[in-house]
C-alpha cells in the first residue's frame, strides 16, 4: 500500500514522502502510531501545499538536533540491576528506560528514535545508535553494571573522573562472568566424559577350552 509519512521513519523515509510498505506495516503500525497516512489524491494535495512550511519547520528542528547531539554525546547513562554470575540480568533495561532517564536530566527524547532492538539483558558498556534526526546519528553509551543494593540510574558526563571507572569496572566483571562461563563449561565436559566411560560396554574376557 502508498502511504505518505507525517514523521520521519528512521530507515523507511522523511515526513513528506510517498513509501510503499506491506499492507499489514501501514495498517497495523505506521497509521494507528500517526506515522503515515494513506496517500489519497486529497492527501497529496495538503501535503505539497505544506511542503514549503515543512521545510521551515524541518531546519529549525535539524538545528535543534545538531545542538542536542552535542550535549548527548557527552552524556553516560548508567543502569544497576540484579544479574547471575554468568551476567545474565533478571530484567532488563529497555528503549523507554533509556529516554526516561534522559527525561529526569531536561532531554525529551522519542524511544523510537533510539535503535535498540532488543532490550538489554546483560551487564556490559553500549554504544546505542540514536536517531536525533534523519540526518544527525549519535552513538549513546549505556553501562549496565551489577546492582549492590537496589537499582539505581544516573546520567554522567563522559568526561568525568568517575565515568572511565565505571567502564573498566564493569569490563572486569565481564572477564569474572566469561570466567565462570569457561568454568562450567569444562565441568560439564568432565562430566559427559565420565558418564560416557561409565556407559561403555564392558567386553567380556575370553575363556581358553580345557
Amino acid at each position: 500500500m502508498q502511504l505518505i509519512l507525517v514523521d520521519d521513519v528512521i530507515h523507511l523515509g522523511r515526513r513528506g514522502k510517498t513509501v510503499t510498505v506491506a499492507s499489514g506495516y501501514g495498517r497495523n503500525y505506521l497509521i494507528p502510531k500517526g506515522l503515515a497516512i494513506p496517500a489519497t489524491s486529497a492527501n497529496i494535495k495538503i501535503v505539497e501545499q505544506q511542503r514549503i512550511t515543512l521545510a521551515r519547520k524541518d531546519s529549525k528542528i535539524k538545528e535543534n538536533a545538531e545542538i542536542l547531539s552535542q550535549e548527548i554525546t557527552r552524556l553516560h547513562l548508567v543502569f544497576s540491576r540484579k544479574a547471575g554470575e554468568t551476567g545474565a540480568l533478571f530484567g532488563s533495561v529497555t528503549a523507554k528506560d533509556l529516554t526516561d532517564l534522559l527525561e529526569q536530566k531536561g532531554f525529551t527524547l522519542d524511544r523510537r528514535k533510539i535503535e535498540l532492538e532488543q532490550p538489554l539483558k546483560t551487564i556490559g558498556n553500549f554504544q546505542i545508535p540514536t536517531y536525533l534526526h534523519p540526518e544527525i546519528r549519535v552513538e549513546l553509551l549505556v553501562s549496565v553494571m551489577l546492582e549492590e543494593d537496589s537499582p539505581s540510574e544516573e546520567v554522567l558526563e563522559r568526561d568525568s573522573e568517575e565515568s572511565p571507572k565505571i567502564i573498566d569496572n564493569i569490563e572486569n566483571q565481564i572477564l569474572k562472568t566469561k570466567k565462570v562461563l569457561e568454568a562450567q563449561k569444562e565441568a560439564l565436559a568432565s562430566e559427559e566424559e565420565e558418564t560416557s566411560i561409565n556407559k561403555a560396554p564392558t567386553i567380556p574376557e575370553e575363556t581358553g577350552n580345557s
